[in-house]
């Protein structure tokens, strides 16, 4: 996403360091190895400020995959329901 962002914006960032942990990311940042992108309403570290991002217009999309006729598993359906709910949208099976 950060390489789309910078070209929408007209540069090419030098990316050196990549992280699956959003810990790990604001801990990269308060030690002044470089910037990241954070969800809004993530609680942040006292070195690290967010600035929102104006333009352009951006939504992150996050899929649930799962084998066919598993999404009525009660664990899983539980979990699929939640992110629905804090999505704003109701899940769906496929198919």
């Amino acid at each position: 996403m950060i390489r789309t962002l910078a070209s929408m914006a007209g540069f090419r960032p030098r990316v050196t360091h990549q992280a699956d942990s959003l810990e790990l990311v604001q801990e990269m940042i308060a030690a002044g190895l470089g910037v990241g992108l954070l969800p809004v309403g993530y609680p942040l570290l006292a070195e690290v400020r967010l600035l929102p991002l104006t333009a352009p217009d951006i939504e992150l999309r996050a899929y649930a995959v799962a084998r066919h006729g598993r999404l009525d598993w009660p664990p899983l359906a539980l979990v699929t329901d939640l992110l629905a709910a804090a999505a704003g949208r109701r899940a769906k099976p496929a198919g």
